[in-house]
């Protein structure tokens, strides 16, 4: 097992034109069919895009949370990605190139590095980023046990749980009735995805119960997220 600290990610990313990017001049020029857009280039375009995001972030993070002057700082865009550190957690927002369509590009934003769970369920977490993301992710370097996961769930016959994995096992998803959620289980990564309107909350909550019912083929010594007391 490794002893690498997994990270818990919550993920929203949006494929926007390269037009509509803010603040991109009319006459810039953009590839040529079949020409694959590069990062450096795209950093140069977007750079208004992403600054204009994490100066309308950063004002309501100020607004919403108690944070101080010297807890709450911004860095860049530099290299296309734009950071906001706070005490709760890490802001990102990056452009990255579409790998089939150069007229488009990813915009993504994440939250890493979370204290703790009642950082991103709280009112002010809500106030501020609402139901913009609708992925909780964690990567691990520990190498996760499908096949018993798969084996747990077949063995259960539980009419309110699904599952479906690949021939070779090299993923599994996990669907809970009552639920707006599903799960895709990796090697060596966890993702939990729902509806665009899903909340941080509904997301943790899903990660939970899979946290609490697959400690063991998950290969934790302790829960990768907490809840305070």
């Amino acid at each position: 097992m490794s002893d690498a600290t997994p990270e818990i990610l919550l993920i929203a990313q949006q494929r926007v034109a390269l037009k509509d990017l803010k603040g991109i001049s009319k006459t810039a020029s953009t590839p040529k069919k079949g020409v694959p857009l590069s990062q450096k280039y795209l950093n140069d375009l977007a750079f208004e895009h992403l600054d204009e995001n994490l100066q309308a972030t950063f004002a309501k993070l100020r607004s919403n949370f108690s944070f101080k002057r010297k807890e709450l700082t911004a860095d860049g865009p530099v290299d296309g990605i734009g950071v906001i550190t706070t005490p709760a957690f890490i802001y990102e927002v990056t452009a990255v190139p579409i790998e089939d369509d150069n007229r488009k590009v990813w915009v993504r934003r994440c939250i890493r590095q979370i204290s703790a769970a009642d950082a991103i369920t709280g009112s002010e977490f809500a106030k501020v980023f609402e139901t913009d993301f609708n992925q909780l992710q964690v990567a691990t370097d520990t190498d996760l046990d499908l096949e018993d996961i798969i084996d747990r769930v077949e063995d259960a016959e539980s009419e309110e749980v699904e599952i479906d994995y690949d021939k070779d096992i090299t993923w599994c998803k996990i669907g809970v009735a009552g639920t707006r959620t599903k799960i895709t289980i990796q090697p060596n990564k966890i993702l939990v995805t729902g509806p665009p309107d899903v909340s941080p909350e509904e997301l943790i909550d899903s990660f939970f119960e899979l946290q609490n019912t697959f400690m063991d083929s998950l290969n934790l010594s302790e829960p990768l997220l907490k809840k305070e007391a």
